[in-house]
């Protein structure tokens, strides 16, 4: 541990200090935005900037995910939880699959109480996001833990040219106002804010939803082309929910569809996030992120209701407390060989958590005893190298990644003084590689190949036999994206196995054992403009995926989505715009043998924006333009209702929003 903290400091040192042999004039320069297409290196590779997200609605961080091509979200615990996430195939859960990060800085828990990789980005301010970075697969050496489906980076602007001033309200007592101001200092450029949402919901109980967050941050140019961020967020949130409702409580007019059985779940909380990074835009770029989160988290459910304990009945209350520390490195380096280009890029990092995790059985959230209680320090020390080699057409990218885990597990469940420590460490190595072939001045083909993993909750991995402590993954993709002009259409046949894991499931305290598994499917993506007013989007992912260790009839893979398409119309004239989005979701299976069905769901989205004066401008945003009846969520269930004699297993569901129309004035002086 000592010796990797030591390379890695020893690097890092190495990185900075060639600063020092560089111009360290200070000039007083505005922050430039250098709009250059950030290089592709799969069919399905995508980045979205600032016009394309004024396109489309994004006044949360719901509406941000959706922006990303095959990805569908569902939200099943009134609106303060972070999202359910399918992708590729994959319902992610809240994160296991999928690396998500914020400006460098992590955004995934790991060892969760409530979920390997959870991942809540309601911190973010969805106005102050100009860039969004998706990498689907296993195949960038950058990306490390968690990213199997793929890695999504939101990008958060350095600096505002104007102060923003918006308040939003909209059916089922939304309310939402946002006020971000900016200031210079010498060369310093600050801008600062805040935003605060609350809504009642359309459930009949009342979510009484409300959430803050503020954010400060400095950019602080040093020489003509290095400059310093820093930046602090914080974020709270507290909110009721109706959870996960039964069919037959439904079919059998005990609650209507937007009823609970439990009218005590929901929970609350927060993050603070200091970040700091250090960036040189010169011939050979670096980059170094350090950033601090301090967690809180406290969640109240209950899936069951009375099938383990008929008197009290089964809430649970999943807690998390934690510090998050992590350090990231990376430097480029461009030369060349003969008519060869290469550039070499190396990167470090470390990250630290440092986690109490607790599991309680509630009723009307008060404590009636513990099931789980467990400190955990988890640490994750990384290397990658990514070679690239130009030669004419073609581009070739080999990288190496390894990864270092140290696991230690204090279980207190039996007494805070009568503690039982575990802990086991692992050594994971992810090769990649990439060929791109530009056939022509408009046809590109790609070849992905790779090794990725996602890490196993601690407290699975201090129990789980040596070797199987991080289940990798293979992925393979062959693609091709033809471009011209603003249009563009890409395909991509893709491959991903997964091995045997062990799984921690948060709701029970327990472990889970799965097999391998394996995922097959088709990316399809297209974009055009027809018109210097007019422009159309679509994409869909077919796919399909299998348990390999079980008898055929009974392996098919949980929730994983067949098939996903989402599509836009969005016309612009001058600062007019309007657009519709459609979000489709086939029927899926909800357990291994198929016998109880998911059902889909088609929905459309409208969004038009004028401007009212110079400074100021309206928008109205309808969700589920056609009222349609639908399930946000769904899960093959086995619960018991007060006056059964015996539980019973099917789906239980949270209705999504019916129609739901907001309205919103913003300033921009």
């Amino acid at each position: 541990m000592k010796r990797w903290c030591g390379g890695i400091a020893l690097c890092l040192a190495c990185l900075v200090g060639r600063l020092h042999a560089q111009d360290t004039t200070v000039v007083a320069a505005k922050a430039v935005v250098v709009e250059a297409s950030r290089v592709v290196t799969a069919a399905s590779d995508e980045t979205f900037r600032a016009r394309d997200l004024e396109l489309l609605p994004r006044t949360s961080t719901q509406d941000l995910l959706r922006i990303v091509p095959g990805v569908v979200i569902a939200q099943h615990a009134g609106g303060g939880k972070a999202e359910q996430i399918f992708l590729r195939g994959f319902d992610a859960d809240h994160g296991t699959d999928v690396n998500l990060s914020v400006d460098g800085a992590p955004v995934n828990m790991v060892s969760h109480g409530h979920g390997q990789g959870y991942a809540d980005l309601h911190f973010v301010i969805p106005e102050l996001v100009e860039r969004i970075d998706v990498i689907k697969g296993p195949y960038a050496a950058q990306y490390g833990d968690l990213t199997t489906a793929g890695a999504i980076t939101l990008r958060t602007a350095d600096t505002l040219t104007q102060n923003i001033v918006k308040i939003e309200g909209g059916m089922f007592g939304l309310l939402r106002g946002l006020g971000l101001t900016h200031t210079t200092l010498g060369t310093t450029r600050l801008y600062g804010g805040g935003e605060y949402t609350s809504m009642q919901g359309y459930f009949d109980a009342p979510q009484q939803f409300k959430r803050m967050n503020l954010i400060a941050r400095s950019y602080t140019p040093l020489t003509s082309t290095l400059s310093v961020t820093a930046s602090a967020m914080h974020f709270t949130s507290a909110w009721n929910a109706s959870g996960q409702i039964p069919e037959r409580a439904v079919s059998d007019g005990l609650i209507s569809p937007f009823g609970s059985i439990d009218p005590n779940e929901g929970g609350n909380t927060s993050r603070t996030t200091l970040m700091l990074s250090l960036d040189d835009h010169g011939n050979n770029p670096l980059h170094v992120q350090a950033s601090y989160v301090d967690y809180r988290f406290q969640l109240f459910s209950n899936f069951t209701f009375y099938a383990n304990d008929p008197v009290h009945g089964d809430m649970i209350e999943q807690t998390d407390d934690r510090r998050v520390y992590s350090i990231a490195a990376t430097r480029s380096h461009t030369f060349f060989v003969g008519s060869a280009g290469l550039t070499t890029q190396l990167g470090v990092s470390a990250r630290h958590d440092d986690i109490h995790a607790a599991l309680y059985h509630d009723q009307a959230r008060t404590r009636l005893s513990t099931t789980r209680d467990a400190t955990i320090a988890q640490t994750d020390l990384a290397l990658f190298v990514e070679q690239s080699i130009d030669i004419h057409r073609t581009r070739m990218v080999f990288g190496l990644r390894a990864d270092h885990f140290d696991f230690a597990v204090t279980d207190r469940t039996a007494s805070v003084d009568a503690t039982s420590t575990a802990s086991t460490r692992a050594v994971v190595v992810s090769p990649k590689a990439t060929v791109t072939y530009t056939a022509d001045d408009n046809t590109t083909l790609f070849v992905n190949t790779g090794l990725g993993f996602h890490s196993n909750d601690a407290r699975v991995a201090v129990m789980a036999p040596r070797g199987t402590t991080i289940p990798r993954a293979l992925g393979a993709e062959l693609g091709a994206r033809w471009t011209e002009g603003s249009t563009t259409f890409s395909v991509a046949a893709w491959l991903l196995d997964l091995e045997r894991e062990f799984i921690w499931v948060g709701d029970e305290g327990t472990t889970e054992e799965a097999g391998r598994s394996r995922r097959l499917g088709i990316d399809l993506e297209g974009r055009l403009q027809p018109t210097s007013w007019l422009t159309l989007g679509a994409n869909a992912t077919l796919s399909r995926g299998r348990l390999l260790d079980v008898p055929v009839g009974e392996d098919r893979i949980a929730l994983a989505p067949s098939f996903t398409l989402t599509s836009f119309a969005s016309v612009a004239v001058d600062a007019w715009t309007a657009s519709l989005r459609l979000r489709h979701i086939g029927s899926r299976p909800a357990n291994e043998t198929n016998t109880v069905i998911a059902s889909g769901y088609t929905l459309l989205d409208a969004t038009f924006k004028a401007p009212l004066t110079s400074m100021l401008t309206i928008t109205l945003q309808c969700e589920n333009l056609l009222n349609a009846s639908w399930r946000e969520a769904q899960f093959d269930t086995t619960s018991r209702l007060q006056g059964e004699t015996s539980s019973v297993s099917e789906i239980h569901f949270t209705p999504g929003t019916p129609v739901s129309v907001r309205v919103g004035v913003e300033g921009r002086f």
